[in-house]
């Protein structure tokens, strides 16, 4: 026997299941990312406050410029050397596709992961 909600279920397109997991694994991952880039911004910072520490008391020599070209290989430039929001974009397109493979519920993954991002 089968009942006329689990035929209409069936018919409808939203699925509270999907949509309640995607928002879910969205906002954990958006936390993650926030944490961790905030964990990677402050050893950046303490990284290159320690070089300028060894450097400004002669123990070494930074060669800034090849850090600078390595960075800006990585990441694009324009011909002025500044970092474009294409690339920016570009970047962000290339994680977002790495996060939301092979997922059905790819929209509401990202209404997560942004709230993840913007409250974690």
């Amino acid at each position: 026997m089968t009942n006329t909600k689990d035929i209409e279920a069936k018919k409808t397109l939203l699925h509270k299941g999907e949509l309640s997991f995607g928002i879910f694994l969205g906002f954990c991952t958006g936390y993650f990312i926030k944490k961790v880039g905030k964990l990677f911004a402050l050893m950046v910072g303490a990284g290159f406050m320690f070089l300028q520490y060894l450097s400004f008391n002669g123990f070494i020599t930074i060669h800034w410029e090849r850090l600078e070209g390595s960075y800006n290989r990585r990441l694009g430039v324009d011909k002025e050397g500044k970092v474009t929001t294409q690339a920016v974009r570009s970047k962000w397109k290339g994680f977002v596709g790495f996060l939301t493979h092979n997922l059905q519920f790819k929209s509401t993954f990202m209404v997560g992961l942004y709230g993840g991002l913007r409250y974690g």
